[in-house]
């Protein structure tokens, strides 16, 4: 009988080394698939795309292809930023020199002027004091843009060292790729007008306030963080609300701080933003005798938005259904009323992971804080005259890209490889299209 046990773990122990053998073999089969490669494959470029250097350099090269393959790097009608920097170098604040274009330009006494915050302006002065207003505005918001995408990759790398969205390399990479192809940045990259370029230069200026904030340590981070956002709010205003969250995270990092300590360092923070807005004050008030006013009411406006402005002004609820339609709910990729926008989720699926973070990460007050940032800079946009029409994907949104994708970075952490892969393919196969419909549209 002893014999028989020793025969029957014997025959157990042999049986248990061919199924391991199997079951070794069968993986190795399987990595070695072409299915496998392909998947090791797109799995290194994305692991490539989360180097910021990597990313930057990428996007620099599809960026200015897309914008040599429909009008070529000239500059655009509407490059009125060159104008105003002009302008600027001969120490005047109206237009010196008319633009070739005229839409949304502010025409007030026997002056023009843009009703546009003016630090893009400021940005190119160097380049316009050497080359002139004939400066190719679509060749440097495509340079700014390919930068914003290395920023991109750094503070998805920072958000990663610093325990708050730990993520591989690859899915950082598939973040990255979307934001620089599978978003509104595609469309707006190569474009090189007026409202590409102030949006572009704003969210550049939102992901240096936010590498600042989490990579900054002391008062100087502080210091970093409120320059980055008064460079924000001098391009497009409410930016200075992705504030909150900063703000947040650099409060409750210093909280143990002694106050008065504390208070000088939040005090460094904001002296930046207070200086621009009263800069900006005096400006308007030298352009229009009102420190609040833009100049809107005299601007040059699409004949289509004329109605509604004179029924319901450029602010109103009025608009909140539309706007909530077409930059949340419609997906117009097939329909005549495509220009007018498509909803984030289904233009841009990984930023689903967004939402998502509301649950898996519910129980984190920075999610909250992010949310909140996000609500707040949606609640300008939301209530605004227009769409962002003419346009291929929700444009206005970029404004809360930032918290946005903090957000999605938390949220797909746990979701399935293939539903990344997935997710991240769909939304540059969708921005792609769009942007070739751009070019068979409209030629540029």
């Amino acid at each position: 009988m002893p014999h028989d046990d020793l025969r029957a773990a014997a025959r157990g122990a042999s049986w248990g080394n061919v199924t391991a053998r199997s079951a070794t073999a069968l993986q190795v089969q399987l990595r070695s698939t072409p299915l496998a490669a392909l998947s090791r494959g797109v799995e290194a470029c994305a692991g490539a795309l989360a180097q910021p250097v990597v990313a930057g350099v990428v996007s620099l090269v599809v960026y200015l292809a897309r914008a040599a393959a429909g009008t070529g790097l000239a500059r655009s009608s509407e490059s009125y930023f060159n104008f105003l920097a002009d302008a600027f170098l001969h120490g005047q604040i109206a237009l010196r020199i008319v633009p070739p274009g005229t839409l949304d330009l502010v025409y007030y006494g026997d002056r023009i002027y843009i009703y546009w915050p003016p630090f893009p302006a400021l940005l190119i002065a160097p380049l316009v004091a050497l080359v002139g207003v004939g400066l190719s505005d679509r060749l440097y918001t495509a340079i700014f843009a390919a930068l914003t995408i290395g920023l991109l990759a750094a503070l998805l790398a920072l958000l990663d060292r610093r325990g708050i969205a730990p993520l591989s390399a690859a899915r950082r990479g598939a973040l990255v790729a979307t934001g620089g192809f599978g978003s509104m940045l595609l469309i707006l990259a190569p474009a090189g007008n007026v409202w590409a370029t102030t949006q572009i230069v704003g969210w550049g200026c939102v992901l240096c306030a936010a590498l600042a904030a989490l990579g900054v340590g002391g008062g100087p981070g502080y210091l970093l963080t409120g320059l980055a956002l008064a460079c924000a709010l001098a391009t497009r205003n409410a930016l200075v609300l992705n504030g909150i969250w900063l703000a947040y995270y650099l409060l409750g990092r210093d909280w143990r701080l002694p106050r008065a300590q504390l208070l000088r360092r939040a005090a460094l923070g904001l002296a930046p933003i207070v200086a621009t807005v009263a800069l900006l004050a005096w400006y308007n008030v030298a352009r229009f005798g009102d420190p609040l006013q833009l100049g809107i009411p005299w601007h040059n406006m699409h004949p289509s938005f004329r109605a509604d402005y004179e029924r319901y002004g450029l602010f109103n609820l009025h608009y909140l259904p539309t706007n909530l339609y077409y930059q949340f709910i419609a997906y117009a990729l097939f329909t005549p009323d495509r220009w007018q926008g498509s909803g984030l989720f289904w233009m841009s699926p990984l930023l689903l992971g967004a939402p998502w973070a509301l649950w898996s990460g519910r129980r984190n007050p920075l999610v909250w804080a992010l949310v909140v940032t996000c609500a707040l800079l949606y609640v300008p946009i939301g209530v605004l005259m227009g769409t962002g029409y003419f346009q291929f994907g929700p444009r206005y949104l970029i404004d809360l890209l930032v918290p946005l994708v903090a957000l999605a970075a938390i949220g797909i952490r746990r979701w399935p490889p293939l539903v990344v892969g997935l997710a991240t393919a769909i939304g540059i196969g969708t921005y792609v299209a769009g942007s070739i419909l751009w070019w068979v549209t409209l030629g540029v």
